[in-house]
């Protein structure tokens, strides 16, 4: 689970000033009036007032079209009420005016808020070679190369955010689950536990070791893990689904079920709990109500390959021979190569 940090306004103070003569009075003027603008944009989005602040950020920059700060601060602005192409544009005629390295991390910042993971990785690299070495550009662009699956760049970026910020309990979370894509389990439960030991109450990084123990088969500790995110957040559904996962292993189904179902009250088209309910009813023999299960898993989300997979395996039980070819056949077109063996059996 990753967390968006909010992005930093770039601040200014007003100081009195005085014309130095006839020919520059006008000058020092409209400069005032452009930086009390300013400063009045930056008090509203210190009240999350973004609409009034990107108003007096334009006033300020329309007494002073090279106002690059007004641009930044309009752009985070902007960024702020989701209007990342106003955000983009506002941060490109920053950079084009002084090529300010704020406005590459700010236009970065857009480009990921939009899943533009390449050109928001460019811009925080950029932000960094002009010298902006705050750890949330190290952040984001650690998430960006995550989520192009650079991994092993990944952890080289995060690490350098805790290095920048060692208090930070959202980065070491976020690279435990990089970590944890990467196999290596013992340095993602390091990264978990002092995510935790940083902030007690992120429910995240319970349920993130929870799964790391999973893995390496620690499964009471891992329902334990679990229990402690959802004591944190009662309506934590990917809780409850991993911990009925978990349970699955220790036979426990009538507990599984009832995870699954808390789940889905929490979140009603929530497929993944769907289809665990449906296995923990097959492993009952229920196999009506497990059918049910991986049905309606399938409705919300019909490109659900392991929910054909085990429903196709339900009509076997059910004697629906021709049912359970059709949904093998499905599985098998959505990438289980195992289903196709299902089908050959049959055919």
């Amino acid at each position: 689970m990753l967390v968006v940090l909010l992005a930093t306004m770039v601040g200014t103070i007003v100081h009195a000033q005085k014309p130095v003569g006839n020919d520059s009075t006008l000058i020092v003027a409209e400069n005032q009036e452009a930086e009390v603008a300013f400063n009045l944009g930056n008090d509203f989005v210190a009240q999350k007032n973004y609409a009034q602040a990107i108003q007096s950020f334009s006033e300020a920059i329309s007494v002073n079209p090279k106002f690059t700060k007004a641009y930044i601060n309009r752009g985070f602005a902007k960024s702020e009420t989701s209007d990342y192409e106003g955000a983009i544009s506002d941060f490109t005629q920053a950079i084009t005016i002084d090529g300010a390295a704020a406005a590459y991390y700010g236009r970065g910042l857009a480009y990921f808020n939009q899943g533009k993971s390449g050109d928001a990785l460019s811009d925080f690299s950029e932000a960094i070679s002009k010298g902006y070495k705050e750890s949330k550009v190290y952040y984001y662009a650690g998430i960006a190369h995550f989520e192009l699956g650079e991994y092993e760049d990944a952890i080289n970026k995060l690490t350098f955010a805790i290095n920048t910020d060692g208090n930070n309990a959202q980065i070491y979370n976020d690279r435990g689950s990089v970590n944890r894509m990467l196999e290596k389990y013992d340095e993602a439960i390091k990264d978990y536990k002092q995510a935790i030991r940083l902030d007690p109450k992120m429910a995240s990084a319970y349920n993130n070791l929870g799964s790391v123990l999973l893995k390496k088969g620690d499964i009471d500790e891992a329902i334990t893990q679990y229990g402690l995110a959802i004591t944190l957040d009662p309506k934590y559904y990917i809780a409850y689904n991993n911990r009925a996962r978990a349970k699955f292993e220790k036979n426990l189904f009538d507990d599984m079920i009832s995870d699954c179902q808390k789940a889905v009250s929490i979140k009603s088209d929530y497929a993944f709990a769907y289809n665990n309910m449906g296995i923990a009813q097959m492993k009952k023999k229920d196999y009506d109500a497990a059918y049910k299960s991986f049905s309606k898993a399938i409705q919300l989300n019909p490109s659900f390959a392991e929910a054909y997979l085990n429903r196709g395996s339900c009509a076997e039980m059910q004697r629906k021979f021709e049912d359970a070819v059709a949904d093998w056949k499905k599985a098998t077109e959505l990438g289980v190569e195992k289903a196709r063996n299902y089908v050959a059996f049959y055919e």
